[in-house]
């Protein structure tokens, strides 16, 4: 009886038992959730590491680490605001497991990419750019709900954004240290996003709280879209006119939803 396992059997056990732990929190006194989102945060780093530990080293330990982690807490702070109820809780429990364990194949590809070229990349870049999309919504919304003071917003979106940028802006080249250029880029990047959660902290969300996690998301989309596609080399009139387009759009659309009459 063979007891090894391999990648995919370590990221199906992984993707389990962090779906158990989501599921858990139903169940998690509400003065304790803090604590249980830090522990989530440590149980969904150490099995990823536990996942994709063959062919890692000290920065993809960091940068591949940083999505899974952040998206599990994501998807944890923003179950909470869910309706106490399992008709609810089930199926979005369901699709966190389907969806963290295409995200850790997805990391695993940038894992292997770094050492040879495989043909997968470019789906797992987008996928890996859509995990952070969503990670970054979820977590913007969860900072919303908070209701913080506008100075709080922006340091906390800044926070939230700049590790999320990080990795996206790393897996570009996939390098066996962090550039300078790099640091520099998600730090400017970032922020950008939080003098934006600064702003949108005067918009009037307070009946639509999903367009402001919607509306950093967007920038983030285009922001982060624009500057990899140039650090990719193929950014063109037609590619920024489509970001800015969507930018725009999302921009109508929450000022058209904003309550101005208060």
């Amino acid at each position: 009886m063979n007891l090894v396992l391999n990648k995919r059997q370590k990221i199906i056990i992984s993707s389990a038992l962090l779906t158990i732990g989501l599921l858990s929190t139903q169940l998690v006194d509400f003065n304790l959730r803090f604590r249980f989102l830090g522990g989530l945060a440590v149980l969904a780093y150490s099995l990823s590491l536990w996942s994709l530990w063959d062919g890692l080293n000290v920065i993809k330990a960091l940068i591949l680490m940083i999505l899974p982690t952040f998206f599990t807490v994501a998807v944890a702070s923003f179950y909470f605001l869910l309706p106490i109820r399992w008709l609810t809780r089930l199926p979005v429990a369901f699709i966190f497991g389907l969806t963290f364990y295409l995200l850790l194949l997805a990391q695993n590809v940038f894992n292997v990419a770094s050492i040879r070229t495989i043909p997968l990349y470019r789906a797992a870049s987008t996928a890996g750019f859509l995990f952070t999309l969503l990670a970054a919504f979820c977590l913007y919304h969860v900072t919303f709900a908070f209701n913080l003071l506008f100075l709080w917003n922006g340091v906390v979106v800044f926070l939230i954004s700049f590790p999320l940028i990080l990795q996206v802006l790393w897996s570009i080249q996939m390098e066996d240290k962090i550039k300078t250029v790099t640091l520099v880029q998600s730090f400017v990047l970032s922020l950008i996003l939080g003098e934006l959660a600064l702003g949108f902290s005067f918009w009037p969300f307070s009946k639509t709280s999903v367009m402001w996690a919607l509306s950093l998301s967007s920038a983030m989309y285009v922001l982060l879209g624009l500057i990899t596609e140039g650090l990719r080399g193929r950014l063109n009139k037609r590619l920024v006119w489509e970001y800015v387009g969507i930018g725009v759009i999302v921009l109508l659309v929450g000022f058209f939803t904003t309550p101005w009459s208060g």
